[in-house]
C-alpha cells in the first residue's frame, strides 16, 4: 500500500428507469463515503441504500447486479416496499453497475433495472496539512495521547494507521484523538506520527525526568510463588521514589501488558507505588519495572522479577442437567421449577449466573439452595415462562462465574407457535429531546400488530458500541405493554470508539414470543409510523471544534491552595472565545487527581471505566463566564490538580494540555489516597484481633463479612473505634478486637464442628479511602459493574497465608440431614399496582427445625423474580423464637413496573439450622404447601395516573435549578419543598418534558435537609410521593494551610560524609534475587523485609516492650522463634541505654566525665517517652546542661527525616532523640563524647551457641554506621548516622566502638555480646541534636567467622558450663548498675555490685 496516498470518492449516481413494474429510489446518505483499507487493495468501498417499490403491488425480495451477481442485504419489507443495502468495491476511475429487481430470486432485466455509475477519483495531498492541536501528554485518565487535526481532509475520505501504536478517536469535524500504546514510548523513538502518509510532526512526550533512585521494592507476597487465597486479587509490587516531579512516569509490563503503578501515599518527595503483577499464565510471568531515565525523556528497565501462580482449581458446577417442572395453573404465566438433586454440587460462596431466554442474573447463596450443605448442594429455584414461544426450546443454565462447566435445563414452551402466528413489535415513533447536563430524554412508541398470539413488550434493549443497557417495563409511560409508550434516559459518557472499531448502535425490541426486532442508528431507513426514516442515537452537535484554542480566562475562587488535612471548596470560572458557540452547551467538570480518580472506582489498565459523576458549569448572564463548584480532597498528589471538561461524548479538554495560568496548584505536606492496611492478625477463640494501620490519615471504621465454611451462616461485623483495644494505640495503629456473635459456645453439644472464614472486609480511612478484600467477587459487585482493582486489598501483607482468615470452631454435635421445614408462608398481597405509590409488600413465615433447632441471627431472604429475571429482595427479621421454631417478617416496596404485566413469582432461602443443614423453599415449593392460596405469585397491574419521583440530578447550596425523574408528571404544575421546622415553599416554575422529566428552576439557596412533592395546584389528591434531598454543602472558608509551615532543613556547616563504595557480599550475592540486588559503588541495595550488608538478615516483628520510668533504658524481650513460629518463650533479650558524656581534649583525652543518674520521666503518648536530666558542666559558675532523650517505639515501617537525611523506621524499632543543651567547654578546642551501651543475651541453656559483633558502613543509602551484635541467628542492629544538628546547622560527627572500655566490665561470651559506642559532637554553643535508633533481626545463617566466640557441647565440662551461666548473670547485673546507679535493692549481692562501682569509677 502506498502511504501517501488517500483516496476521495467522489460519486455521481445516474438512474435509469427502463420498466414500470418497480421503482427505484437512491436514499442513500449524503455523507456515505469509503475509505481506502487493505481489506479492498487499491480500490474504494461505497456503501448505498435503495428503496424499491413494487409498481403492481407485488413484494421486492431481490435486488442484485448483472454483471457482478451482488446481491443486496434485505434489511426489511412490507406490502409494497423493499429497503436494501449494497456494498460496492470500484476502481479508480469510473465504474458502471446494472441493477435489478424482482419478487424472486430470478434476475431479470426486462421488468425492472437501472443504471448506476460511479467515478473514484484521488486525493490531492498536497491540499492536506496536520495540525498539532494538542501535544502529547501523560494523563491520568488517557496515559499518553495527543490531539490533531487534518485540516481539508475530504468528508467521505477515510484513512488507516498502525494500530500497534496509536488508536485513533474522532472527536468531530476533522479532530483526532490519538492514544498511543506503552510499547510506542517504552521501547520506541519514533519522530513522526503516520496515518496513511508520512509526515513530518515531531510529538515529543512532555515528561520531567526522574533525578532519584527507586528503593524499598516490595513483592507481595515476598515470594515469587503466588498461591491465590481469593480469586480476586493478583500478586503486586510496590516501591518508592524520592523523585522531584509531580507524576513520574511507571510501568509494569509483562507478555505485551502495561499497567501503570499508582501513587497511594506518602509525601512530596517520598512517594510510594503500588502495581497489579497481573500473572496471565500460572507456569511463571516474567514482569518488568520500568522508570524513566535520568537524563532523557525515554525509559529503561529498573526491576525484573517472575510470579509464578499457583492455581488450586476451584470449584466447579457439576455439568450435569436440572430437572424442570412445567406449571401452567397461574393466569397468564407459565412457572418452570428446575432442580438438581446430585451428590457433587460443592459451594464455596462464589457468585453464579443464571441465565434464561434472553436475560440473565448474577446472585448467589441463599438463592436456590433448597436443602443440604457446602459439601453436598441440593439446588432449585421457580422461574416464571411464556406459556407460548416460537423458540421449540428455552435455555436456562446456571453458572459459577469463571466457570467451566455448567448446569443446564433446556426445556419446551407449553405452546409452541409458528412466527406467522404472531408479529413482530414495531416502532411507531422515535424522539429524542436534549434536556441538559449532557442527558437526553427518549420516547418510543411501539406496537404489535394483530395476531393469534398478541407479543408484548419484555425490554428495550439499547446497544452502544459494547455497552448494552436494558430498559423494562418500568419506563412506560401509557398504553399496554403491547401497545404503548416509553420514556428512558440517555446519559452522555465520554466514550473510546476507535475509528478502526466503529460499531453501528442499535435498539432492540425483545418479545415474550422469543422474538427480536432490532432497528440501527445511523444510515438506515426504516418504515417508522407512517413514515420511512432514520432512527438518530442521542448526540450533541458542537457549533464550534476548536475549543481547545477558544478556551480563555480560566482561573479559581482559591488558588495555590494547601489540602494537607483538609479538602478544600472551590469554584472554576472560565470562557471561550466565539462565546455564542458554547454559552449555551451543558460543561461537565470532574476531578482526574488520583484521589478522585480512585474514589470513582476509575482503572486505567485492563478495566478501563471511566464514568465520572460530573459537576456542571452554569452560564452567569452577567459575568459573561462559565463558573462550577467542586471540592479539592485532601492529601491528594500536590503540584497541578488535574480536571477536565467534557463538552459531549467525544470532546473533551484534559488540563494537563493547558498552560501554567490555567493550572489548579496545590501543596501538601502529606500524600494518602489508601485506605486502611492490616499489617498485623492474631486469632483468637471466636474472633480475631487486627493491627490497623492508617499513618495519615488515619483509620475510621469497616465492615466484614465472615461465613460458615459448612453451612454458609452470615455474620455481618462493624468495626470502629469502640473496636480498639485500650492501650493498643490510636487511630493511625492500633489493635481492634472482634468476636464472631455465634448463637453457641466453643463445645456445645448443638452444634457442628466448622471453620468460620473472612470473606469481605471494607476498611475506611477518616477522608473516605477504601481498601476492600473479596474472597470471591460478590453480586453487588456484578450487578454494580464496580471496576476492581486488585492493588486496593487491605490484607496484602497476608496474601499467600489463607490460614489466618479462617478459625475452627469445635463442637460436639453430629451434623443433620434433615434440613428446617417451612410450616406455613403467608403474603400480604396477592396483585399490585406497580404504577401507584403503594407499591409494599409484607410476607410472614415461619420455619421449624425439631431436631437440631434452628439459628436465629440468620436472615432468610424472600425473593421477587419476574420473567425478565429481575430479582428483588426482602431480608427477613425473627419475630417470635423458641427453640425449634422461628417466626419471620419482611416488608418491601417493588421498584415501579417490576414484573408488569407478568407478576412475580415468590420464594424463600436461607433456613439453616443449628448442626450444618440449611433449607430453601421455590415457588412451586410454597405453592405446594398451600396450594389453595396464591402465596407464590402476585399479579400487577400499572397505573399512570399518579405522579412518582424517583431520582433528582445532584443538588448544592449553590444551585437554583433541579432536575427531576419520574413518572406522570404531565399534570404537575407545582412543587411543594418542606422542612423539618413544619415550614414550606411553594414553586410554580415548573418545566415539563414528556411525562418523566421536569426541570424546577429559581429554587432559592438551600443548606439543610428539605423534601420535594409534586403536586397538581387544582386537585388535592394528585400528589407525588415525598423524596428527601440532602444538598452538598459548599462552605467556600478556606483561609490558609491548618498547620504552620514545617521547619525548613538546617543549612550545612561542613561538607557531609557519604559512606566509600562497598563491593557486594553473600553468597548468593545481596542474598539472592528475591532478598536485594547489588547497586554498583554502593553495596547491597535489600528488599524489605530483608536487611544488612549481605540482605540475609530479616527485619521481625515483635511486641512493644514495656516502657522504663526510671532512665532512658529499653530491655527488648524476644521470643525464640521471632515471627517465623509461634514460639513465644523469651530466649533472647537486648538492652540498650544512655551511659554517660564526657568531655574530650584535642588529642582526645578525657576531660571530665559526668555518667547519668536521675532522670524525670514524661509519657508524650503509648509509644514515645521523654526523659530529662542535668549536669553542672562548670561548678565555678554554676553552668547547667540539660540532656533531654526522648525514646519513641514504631509498631510499622515509617519514613522520617533527620538532620535531611531520609531514613526508614523499620517495624518493631525504637529512635533515641538526644539533646544537650548550653555545655561550658573547658576549651574551645574540646568537644563531647556520648556514651551508649548495647547489648545481646540470650536465655537458652544450650551449649552449642555463638555470639559475633560487627561494625561497619551501611549500603542503603542513609550513609550511617551500624553496629550489629548476633547472637546465634538472632542480632540487635544499631544504626548511627553520621550528622548532628549542631547549633542549627547540619555537621558531620563521628561513631565509633570503645572496645577497652567495655573490656574494663565484662567479655563477650557464645551466649552474650555487648558494646559501647562513642558519638562525638564537635563543639557547640547553644544546643545539639543526634538520633540513633536500633531493631531486631532474624539472620539466615547463626553467628560464624573469624571474629565469632563459639562453645561446643563435647568441649565443655560442667565447671565451664557453670562458669558461662554466672558470667551471664554477672553480665546482666552490671548493666543494670553501670546504667541506673540506683540504691542496692538485692542485699545478697549489694559486695559484688560495689566492685562493679569501684571499676566504672575508675573510668571514669
Amino acid at each position: 500500500m502506498i502511504k501517501n496516498i488517500i483516496i476521495l470518492i467522489v460519486a455521481f449516481f445516474i438512474l435509469k428507469l427502463n420498466a414500470q413494474q418497480f421503482k427505484f429510489t437512491d436514499v442513500s446518505p449524503s455523507n456515505s463515503y469509503s475509505f481506502l483499507s487493505p481489506k479492498y487493495g487499491s480500490s474504494c468501498n461505497i456503501i448505498k441504500y435503495f428503496l424499491v417499490e413494487g409498481l403492481q403491488g407485488q413484494k421486492v425480495n431481490f435486488l442484485g447486479t448483472i454483471d457482478y451477481s451482488l446481491a443486496g442485504f434485505n434489511q426489511w419489507s412490507n406490502s409494497s416496499f423493499s429497503f436494501f443495502k449494497m456494498n460496492f468495491q470500484a476502481q479508480l476511475g469510473n465504474s458502471s453497475f446494472q441493477l435489478v429487481a424482482n419478487s424472486v430470486n430470478v434476475i431479470d432485466p426486462s421488468i425492472g433495472y437501472f443504471d448506476l455509475n460511479i467515478i473514484c477519483n484521488e486525493v490531492n495531498i498536497s491540499t492536506l496539512s496536520v495540525e498539532v492541536i494538542q501535544d502529547v501528554i501523560w494523563s491520568n485518565s488517557f496515559k499518553y495521547f495527543s490531539v490533531v487535526k487534518i485540516n481539508n481532509l475530504p468528508e467521505g475520505s477515510g484513512f488507516t494507521y498502525d494500530s500497534q501504536i496509536v488508536k485513533i478517536y474522532r472527536m468531530g469535524e476533522n479532530l483526532f484523538q490519538k492514544l498511543y500504546n506503552e510499547k510506542f514510548y517504552l521501547f520506541q523513538n519514533l519522530d513522526i506520527w503516520s496515518i496513511d502518509f508520512i509526515f513530518p510532526v515531531s510529538i515529543p512526550l512532555k515528561l520531567m525526568y526522574l533525578t532519584k533512585m527507586l528503593y524499598d521494592i516490595k513483592l507481595y507476597p515476598s515470594s515469587e510463588n503466588y498461591v491465590p487465597f481469593s480469586n480476586s486479587f493478583s500478586s503486586l509490587l510496590s516501591f518508592r521514589t524520592t523523585s522531584n516531579i509531580q507524576n513520574p512516569v511507571f510501568s509494569v509490563g509483562s507478555l505485551g501488558f502495561y499497567l501503570t503503578p499508582k501513587p497511594i501515599l506518602g509525601k512530596p518527595n517520598n512517594l510510594t507505588f503500588i502495581a497489579t503483577c497481573l500473572a496471565l499464565v500460572g507456569n511463571g510471568a516474567n514482569f518488568t519495572l520500568y522508570a524513566q531515565n535520568d537524563t532523557q525523556p525515554s525509559f529503561k528497565e529498573y526491576y525484573n522479577f517472575v510470579v509464578n501462580v499457583t492455581v488450586n482449581g476451584g470449584l466447579q458446577t457439576p455439568n450435569s442437567s436440572f430437572i424442570s417442572i412445567k406449571d401452567n395453573s397461574t393466569v397468564g404465566m407459565a412457572m418452570v421449577s428446575s432442580e438438581y438433586l446430585g451428590l457433587d454440587f460443592k459451594y464455596n460462596f462464589r457468585a453464579f449466573q443464571l441465565a434464561y431466554n434472553e436475560f440473565f442474573a448474577i446472585t448467589e447463596f441463599p438463592f436456590g439452595f433448597i436443602r443440604g450443605n457446602n459439601e453436598m448442594v441440593n439446588f432449585g429455584f421457580s422461574v416464571p415462562s411464556s406459556l407460548t414461544s416460537i423458540a421449540p426450546l428455552i435455555p436456562l443454565t446456571l453458572c459459577m462465574l469463571r466457570c467451566i462447566t455448567d448446569m443446564k435445563g433446556n426445556f419446551e414452551p407449553f405452546i409452541l407457535i409458528a412466527s406467522t402466528e404472531t408479529s413482530s413489535l414495531e416502532i411507531q415513533s422515535f424522539t429524542t429531546i436534549y434536556i441538559g447536563n449532557l442527558k437526553f430524554l427518549t420516547r418510543v412508541e411501539i406496537k404489535s400488530s394483530n395476531a393469534s398470539y398478541l407479543p408484548s413488550v419484555s425490554s428495550i434493549r439499547i446497544a452502544r458500541g459494547s455497552k448494552i443497557v436494558n430498559h423494562d417495563n418500568g419506563k412506560l409511560v401509557f398504553g399496554t405493554s403491547s401497545d404503548g409508550v416509553w420514556e428512558y434516559i440517555t446519559e452522555m459518557k465520554l466514550e473510546s470508539i476507535e475509528i478502526n472499531n466503529e460499531e453501528s448502535n442499535s435498539i432492540t425490541i425483545v418479545s415474550d414470543k422469543n422474538y427480536l426486532t432490532s432497528y440501527s442508528f445511523g444510515a438506515f431507513l426504516y418504515n417508522i409510523g407512517s413514515e420511512i426514516s432514520k432512527l438518530q442515537y442521542p448526540s450533541i452537535t458542537l457549533k464550534n471544534y476548536n475549543y481547545l484554542n477558544d478556551l480563555v480566562n480560566v482561573s479559581f475562587l482559591y488558588n495555590d491552595i494547601d489540602i494537607t488535612d483538609q479538602p478544600v471548596d472551590n469554584i472554576m470560572f472560565f470562557s471561550f472565545n466565539n462565546i455564542d458557540d458554547y454559552k449555551n452547551l451543558s460543561i461537565g467538570f470532574y476531578l482526574t487527581d488520583q484521589k478522585s480518580l480512585k474514589d470513582i472506582g476509575f482503572e486505567n489498565d485492563i478495566f478501563t471505566i471511566l464514568e465520572p459523576n460530573y459537576r456542571f458549569a452554569v452560564w452567569d448572564q452577567k459575568k459573561n463566564r462559565f463558573q462550577v463548584c467542586f471540592k479539592v480532597p485532601a492529601n491528594t498528589i500536590p503540584g497541578n490538580i488535574s480536571y477536565t471538561l467534557v463538552l459531549d461524548n467525544k470532546n473533551f479538554v484534559d488540563s494537563n494540555s493547558l498552560s501554567y495560568e490555567y493550572q489548579l496548584r496545590a501543596t501538601s505536606s502529606k500524600i494518602d489516597i489508601y485506605g486502611p492496611m492490616v499489617t498485623k492478625i492474631i486469632k483468637e477463640q471466636n474472633g480475631w484481633v487486627f493491627t490497623i494501620q492508617d499513618e495519615i490519615n488515619g483509620f475510621k471504621d469497616g465492615f466484614l463479612i465472615v461465613r460458615g465454611v459448612l453451612d454458609s451462616s452470615t455474620y455481618n461485623i462493624t468495626l470502629n473505634m469502640s473496636n480498639l483495644i485500650e492501650g493498643s494505640g490510636d487511630r493511625f495503629i492500633g489493635d481492634y478486637r472482634f468476636i464472631i456473635p455465634l448463637e453457641f459456645e466453643n463445645g456445645s453439644s448443638n452444634c457442628i464442628t466448622q471453620d468460620y472464614l473472612i470473606t469481605y472486609a471494607s476498611f475506611f480511612d477518616t477522608f473516605g479511602n477504601n481498601n476492600t478484600f473479596y474472597k470471591f467477587l460478590t453480586q453487588d459487585y456484578y450487578k454494580e459493574s464496580q471496576p476492581f482493582d486488585s492493588t486496593g486489598n487491605p490484607f496484602i501483607y497476608f496474601i499467600n497465608d489463607s490460614s489466618l482468615f479462617s478459625i475452627g470452631f469445635v463442637c460436639n454435635g453430629l451434623l443433620d440431614s434433615s434440613p428446617p421445614n417451612l410450616i406455613y408462608f403467608n403474603s400480604s398481597r396477592s396483585s399490585i399496582d406497580v404504577g401507584s405509590l403503594d407499591r409494599t409488600i409484607a410476607f410472614t413465615f415461619q420455619a421449624q427445625d425439631l431436631q437440631s433447632g434452628l439459628k436465629f441471627i440468620q436472615n432468610p431472604i424472600v425473593y421477587l423474580v419476574t420473567k425478565q429475571l429481575a430479582i428483588h429482595q426482602c431480608i427477613s427479621i425473627p419475630i417470635i423464637i423458641n427453640s425449634t421454631t422461628i417466626t419471620f417478617s419482611c416488608t418491601t416496596e417493588v421498584p415501579i413496573g417490576f414484573g408488569y404485566p407478568d407478576g412475580f413469582l415468590i420464594s424463600v432461602y436461607g433456613f439453616i439450622n443449628n448442626r450444618g443443614a440449611y433449607s430453601g423453599f421455590s415457588s412451586k415449593d410454597i405453592k405446594d404447601l398451600n396450594p389453595i392460596e396464591q402465596f407464590w405469585f402476585v399479579s400487577t397491574t400499572f397505573s399512570f395516573s399518579t405522579p412518582i419521583i424517583t431520582s433528582v440530578s445532584e443538588f448544592t447550596n449553590q444551585d437554583s435549578t433541579l432536575l427531576i425523574f419520574g413518572k406522570s408528571f404531565s399534570t404537575i404544575d407545582s412543587a411543594i419543598i418542606s422542612f423539618s421546622n413544619g415550614s414550606t415553599l411553594n414553586l410554580k416554575t415548573i418545566h415539563r418534558t414528556f411525562e418523566t422529566f421536569i426541570t424546577l428552576t429559581d429554587v432559592p439557596l438551600i443548606d439543610i435537609q428539605f423534601k420535594l412533592m409534586l403536586v397538581k395546584s387544582n386537585q388535592i389528591n394528585i400528589k407525588s410521593n415525598e423524596f428527601s434531598i440532602d444538598p452538598i454543602i459548599y462552605k467556600f472558608n478556606y483561609s490558609g494551610p491548618l498547620y504552620p509551615p514545617e521547619p525548613t532543613i538546617p543549612p550545612t556547616k561542613s561538607p557531609l560524609p557519604t559512606n566509600p563504595p562497598l563491593r557486594c557480599l553473600g553468597n548468593p550475592e545481596c542474598g539472592g534475587k528475591n532478598k536485594g540486588y547489588c547497586q554498583s559503588g554502593v553495596g547491597c541495595i535489600c528488599y524489605s523485609p530483608w536487611y544488612g550488608v549481605d540482605c540475609t538478615s530479616k527485619v521481625i516483628i515483635i511486641p512493644a516492650p514495656q516502657t522504663n520510668t526510671s532512665n532512658p533504658t529499653i530491655e527488648i524481650p524476644i521470643p525464640g522463634g521471632g515471627q517465623e513460629t509461634n514460639t513465644t518463650e523469651v530466649l533472647f533479650k537486648s538492652l540498650v541505654t544512655l551511659v554517660s558524656i564526657r568531655e574530650l581534649g584535642f588529642n582526645g583525652e578525657v576531660i571530665k566525665t559526668f555518667p547519668f543518674d536521675k532522670w524525670i520521666f514524661d509519657e508524650i503518648n503509648l509509644t514515645t517517652g521523654r526523659y530529662n536530666t542535668s549536669i553542672v558542666s562548670q561548678n565555678d559558675n554554676n553552668i547547667i546542661t540539660n540532656i533531654t532523650t526522648t525514646i519513641q517505639w514504631f509498631n510499622s515501617s515509617k519514613n522520617i527525616t533527620f538532620a535531611g537525611q531520609e531514613l526508614q523506621m523499620n517495624p518493631s524499632s525504637v529512635k533515641f532523640t538526644i539533646e544537650i543543651e548550653n555545655y561550658a567547654f573547658s576549651s574551645a578546642l574540646n568537644n563531647l563524647e556520648l556514651i551508649m551501651f548495647a547489648s545481646l543475651l540470650s536465655t537458652d541453656e544450650n551449649d552449642d551457641f555463638c555470639s559475633l559483633k560487627q561494625f561497619g558502613n551501611t549500603t542503603n543509602g542513609d550513609n550511617s554506621n551500624y553496629i550489629k551484635l548476633q547472637v546465634q541467628n538472632h542480632s540487635v542492629y544499631g544504626r548511627f548516622i553520621k550528622r548532628a544538628i549542631v547549633d542549627g546547622f547540619i555537621v558531620s560527627i563521628e561513631n565509633t566502638l570503645l572496645d577497652e572500655f567495655q573490656n574494663t566490665i565484662v567479655e563477650s561470651t557464645s551466649h552474650s555480646t555487648q558494646t559501647f559506642i562513642g558519638i562525638k559532637i564537635p563543639h557547640f554553643k547553644n544546643k545539639v541534636t543526634i538520633d540513633p535508633d536500633f531493631f531486631v533481626l532474624l539472620d539466615s545463617e547463626s553467628a560464624s567467622g573469624d571474629h565469632s566466640i563459639c562453645s561446643k557441647s563435647n568441649g565443655l565440662s560442667s565447671r565451664k558450663i557453670a562458669g558461662i551461666v554466672i558470667g551471664s548473670v554477672f553480665f546482666v547485673a552490671i548493666i543494670v548498675i553501670s546504667i541506673v546507679y540506683v540504691v542496692i535493692k538485692n542485699r545478697n549481692a549489694k559486695k559484688f555490685r560495689e566492685q562493679v562501682q569501684t571499676k566504672l569509677k575508675q573510668l571514669n
